[in-house]
């Protein structure tokens, strides 16, 4: 079983594509003799770029792995373009050419029944970063009762149920899957959980390749954001939190904040408006140079709003950046399966405010330095705990099982 493909909507190559959970799983799988393919829509979410305008060409090779782009709708925002690109993608993968592939890895419930239509025999792992279409409901206000919300929902519950296994990279996906009104149909022994990890050595590397002038007093005690900047972030509650740290006298407190988003714009406004001088905003930054940046921090923040989702985990692919910077880490959210709190690398704020917030920076600005460096050693520890090479073992494993599930499938059509 050494075919691998990989069908993400938003899992186009890096550098372009951020999101790396797809491409750092292939890297590896390459590496241990897998063929990797991976599939995408040509556009990139939240960017007007086209990936086939860029290349030139539908296709393109990056680490061994070949990346392949279905020519979707352009679009901007969250509306009912997004929803068109959505589905002119999935049909793209119905009526395009079949791709030679003994495994397939569906990233996102709602893909999972174009895939079975057109792979009908293949094992399908349906792989679960974000729990769609709650998620919609919970960040984005959207109505249960709106059409495309049920119609999501009737993706998921097929995905659920008929996908070869199921892989969550919330830790407590499966208990998201309990509650649903049809967990009697489901084999909970297909569910599995990786989380989002990262790529140390990667990260090592661009640390020890990449050096630039960041633009702040590192004498200063310095708390670093990286990371979108929208609705669900919460990146306001830094800005909140940054004048409550002020007026509170701590004048070498600054908040350097990286990334983009439709919330940047009313932001800055928003600091200059206050008087907030202490945080200072960046706009994007090229993922490769985030492991520079965040060695340079005092601390990283990471920022979301309080959702009923939120019990089942994280998966911040961001909180995987930060732990490996080796930089204790200040959150605003109390999460379930916080691996924060689990293993003492940073402090969570105590409820959803920015007093809160403000409260679990002061926290970490009057631990003594020897304690903040242990923090920061904790957070390292964790982040190798997640490394590629261990989450990748835990997929051979996923693997194994779906390949065991088809060949008793075939016996039992056989006795048939």
């Amino acid at each position: 079983m050494k075919n691998i493909l990989i069908v993400n909507h938003y899992g186009q190559q890096p550098p372009y594509n951020t999101m790396l959970r797809h491409h750092n799983w292939a890297k590896e799988l390459v590496k241990r003799g897998y063929k990797v393919t991976v599939i995408s829509a040509s556009t990139i979410h939240n960017t007007k770029i086209d990936m086939i305008e860029q290349l030139g060409q539908k296709k393109a090779t990056v680490d061994g792995i070949l990346y392949k782009y279905k020519r979707a709708l352009k679009y901007s925002g969250n509306g009912i373009k997004r929803m068109l690109n959505l589905l002119s993608f999935c049909f793209s993968i119905i009526y395009g050419k079949k791709e030679s592939a003994d495994i397939i890895i569906s990233a996102g419930a709602y893909i999972y029944p174009f895939m079975r239509r057109k792979y009908r025999d293949t094992p399908i792992i349906t792989d679960i970063a974000d729990l769609w279409p709650q998620s919609i409901i919970e960040y984005a206000d959207f109505s249960p009762n709106n059409l495309l919300i049920k119609y999501l929902y009737h993706l998921e519950k097929k995905a659920y149920i008929k996908s070869d296994a199921l892989l969550f990279s919330m830790e407590g996906g499966i208990n998201y899957v309990k509650e649903r009104k049809y967990a009697n149909k489901i084999d909970f022994s297909k569910i599995f959980h990786i989380n989002m990890g990262c790529d140390i050595l990667q990260k090592d590397r661009e640390l020890e390749g990449i050096s630039f002038d960041l633009g702040w007093n590192l004498d200063e005690f310095n708390i670093v954001y990286c990371g979108s900047i929208r609705q669900a972030n919460q990146v306001r509650q830094i800005c909140d939190a940054a004048r409550i740290i002020k007026e509170r006298g701590y004048k070498d407190v600054k908040f350097q904040i990286y990334g983009n988003g439709d919330e940047l714009k009313m932001l800055k406004k928003n600091v200059i408006d206050n008087s907030i001088d202490n945080v200072h905003f960046y706009g994007r930054i090229e993922k490769e140079r985030i492991p520079f940046i965040l060695s340079h921090a005092k601390a990283n923040i990471l920022t979301y709003k309080h959702v009923p989702l939120m019990k089942y985990g994280g998966s911040q692919s961001k909180l995987f950046d930060y732990l490996a910077s080796g930089k204790p880490v200040i959150c605003n959210a109390k999460f379930g399966y916080n691996l924060i709190e689990r293993y003492n690398c940073g402090v969570v704020a105590e409820d959803q405010s920015a007093q809160a917030l403000a409260d679990a920076i002061e926290k970490v600005y009057k631990t003594n330095t020897a304690e903040l460096a242990e923090m920061g050693k904790r957070a390292r520890k964790t982040a190798e705990m997640y490394d590629q090479p261990i989450l990748v073992d835990k997929l051979e494993e996923v693997f194994k099982y779906v390949s065991s599930r088809k060949k008793i499938k075939a016996v039992k059509s056989n006795k048939k």
